[in-house]
Order: structure tokens, then sequence, then C-alpha cells
């Protein structure tokens, strides 16, 4: 079960990093062609800034999930390296997995309240409910929360086979363990 678990985050991760790209790509050629339309043609494409915004919101919370993976945060260095001792740094990494998760889980909450909250809201260029805004919050939450888990549990994750994957060296049997079952 834990097997499966891992790698359907690591799948979602994989979908995460390819979906972050085509946000990022689509936020830029909307931004550019809305810009030529204003500046070239004097008009423009009134639903450019929702979608934008939209895109922007949603690339921030997946990067932010990412990072918690990736372990790309801001970390503070309060002890320095050469006297820290492997019980120091044992206390510190729990910590550091219990704030995420506790920020995890506030996200989760709060952010499933908020998407409730706003989905009777309608955006005036595109009519769609605001919710969408929000609704990365949850799914970004549960990225973090089962990352703060596999952190402070220390679950054999296969990042390694994530990233070789993501740089086209490896095959998804290897990210998803399939590789590792024999009949």
């Amino acid at each position: 079960m834990k097997q499966r678990i891992v790698a359907f985050f690591n799948l979602l991760h994989i979908g995460m990093v390819y979906l972050s790209k085509f946000m990022m790509v689509a936020m830029v050629l909307i931004t550019f062609v809305n810009v030529v339309l204003r500046y070239g043609f004097d008009s423009g494409l009134i639903w450019s800034e929702e979608v934008s915004l939209l895109l922007d919101v949603w690339f921030i919370f997946v990067a932010m999930s990412l990072g918690v993976k990736q372990d790309l945060h801001i970390n503070l260095s309060l002890i320095a390296e050469h006297r820290m001792t492997e019980r120091i740094d044992r206390v510190l990494t729990i910590i550091r997995g219990l704030i995420y998760l506790v920020i995890g889980l506030a996200m989760l909450v709060y952010g499933w309240k908020l998407t409730a909250l706003t989905m009777s809201s309608i955006m005036p260029a595109t009519k769609w409910p605001a919710g969408l805004l929000y609704g990365i919050l949850p799914i970004s939450a549960i990225v973090i929360i089962y990352e703060a888990f596999a952190d402070l549990f220390h679950f054999e994750t296969r990042d390694v086979a994530v990233d070789r994957y993501l740089s086209g060296e490896g095959t998804l049997k290897d990210v998803t363990g399939a590789a590792d079952v024999r009949p």
C-alpha cells in the first residue's frame, strides 16, 4: 500500500512539473499577445489579466509543493555545519517536517473553505467561478502534507528516479517501482 501511495505522488509530482511548465509558457504567451495587441493595434484580450492571474496563482502553489519535495525553500543555518551533531540535525529535520505539516494542514483547511466560499463569485471577464483561482490550495496542501510525512517517517520516495525521468534518462517503471516487482 505504501508503495502505491509513493508511486501515485511521484506521478503527481511529474505531472505538476509539466503543468508548471505549461502554465509558465501560457502566461508568457498570453501576456505577450495582449501587449502586442494593446500597443500595436489599440485592442486587447479582455480576459488576459484574469487568466494570467489564475495561471500565476496556480504556478506559485504548484512550485511551493514541488519546493517541499526538493527541499528548495529558504533554510537558516543557525549552527555551523562542522558543529552540527547527528542528533541535532535529526531534531531540526523533525521540526522542519512538523512545520511543513502544520502549514500543509492550514492550507488544506483554509484553502478548502476559501475555495468553497468563492465558488459562487464570478470573475467579470471570463465568467469563471472565482473559486478556480484558489482550487489549487487544497491540492498543493495534500502534496505538502504527504512530503512532510515522507520526510518525517523516512519513506523511500524514489526521488532519484523521479529526477532521472524528468531529465529524460529514466523510465516511469523506475519512478513507480514497477521495475522492482518480480512475478
